[in-house]
């Protein structure tokens, strides 16, 4: 049998990250589990590392943030390796989907039990993702983001990216055609999301589950800043798939146009600007997950 993998980015939560580490080379050496640890040297080296292990590997841990896991589930989108996202990020959205916490214990557990479930990617112009992607506004958030950072990044770091993108930002038109069929052609924003999960704890893609086979669209029209305050106010209050001039829908194919190009973020970084081209790729990677968890009443279980 093969010995379980952890790749590390450094990077990543710092203090917390090297507390989780600590603790759980501790729990696994307990269990008796043979380990093989990778440390990260930049971008794209968990990807590079992941890709050259081998097919009978029993799982790979990622010691890392969203980032990371992106990383690694490009390399391994279509294996039959198993992946567990250990939560040291900033915001940590798949591990805080699955109900993934950073307890080195409950993370042996995790792997002790084999609970795996299958879940979608989706492809953006050739590049693999798994969690949400932002075009317009977000995207120009990401882009600034992305030209001052230095090492590692907190919910801090996104307050000048955010407040120069709401005051400088021009809404561009956006034409939309999924699955065949244009459903928007006008100024706004757009997100597409595999899990339901965005940064402080938003529910933007309010209906999306990994494993449906459907990727989710949420479009905002928007031509002004106004706009975008009541968008993001009723995105807090989870109606916004209600409001008249948000549009909420499920596809296996996107297109993506506009006059000029128009940034996007994938995963969190820097992804490609428009034309975009978007398809969900069914199962296409394995995770790790707890069992489901214990409700008040003790013959009834609650899914993850």
């Amino acid at each position: 049998m093969q010995p379980i993998h952890l790749i590390v980015n450094p990077h990543s939560g710092y203090g917390q990250q090297q507390h989780l580490l600590a603790d759980l080379r501790a729990a696994m050496r307990q269990a008796g589990m043979a380990t093989v640890e990778y440390v990260t040297t930049g971008p794209a080296d968990a990807t590079r590392y992941a890709g050259g292990l081998p097919p009978t590997t029993q799982a790979v841990v990622v010691v890392g943030g969203d980032g990371t896991v992106s990383e690694v589930v490009n390399a391994l989108s279509g294996s039959e390796i198993p992946i567990l996202p250990c939560p040291v990020g900033t915001e940590n959205l798949l591990a805080k989907d699955l109900g993934i916490s950073a307890n080195a214990r409950r993370i042996v557990e995790i792997l002790q039990c084999r609970r795996i479930i299958e879940c979608d990617v989706g492809r953006i112009n050739g590049r693999i993702f798994l969690l949400i992607i932002g075009v317009g506004f977000d995207g120009e958030v990401v882009r600034r983001l992305a030209k001052v950072r230095t090492g590692h990044i907190s919910h801090l770091s996104y307050f000048w990216p955010i407040w120069r993108t709401f005051w400088e930002h021009d809404f561009p038109r956006l034409r939309i055609v999924a699955d065949g069929q244009e459903i928007f052609n006008d100024p706004g924003l757009a997100f597409v999301g595999n899990i339901s999960r965005y940064a402080a704890g938003l529910r933007i893609c309010r209906d999306a589950k990994p494993d449906d086979g459907l990727l989710d669209l949420v479009v905002f029209g928007c031509r002004a800043r106004p706009r975008l305050v009541l968008h993001a106010g009723w995105t807090l209050l989870r109606r916004h798939p209600l409001k008249g001039d948000v549009i909420y829908h499920q596809f296996k194919r996107l297109l993506v146009e506009s006059d000029s190009p128009v940034p996007s973020q994938v995963d969190g970084d820097v992804g490609p600007s428009t034309p975009l081209e978007v398809q969900v790729l069914p199962s296409r990677v394995r995770l790790l997950v707890p069992p489901p968890r214990r409700s008040f009443w003790p013959w009834r279980e609650v899914p993850i």
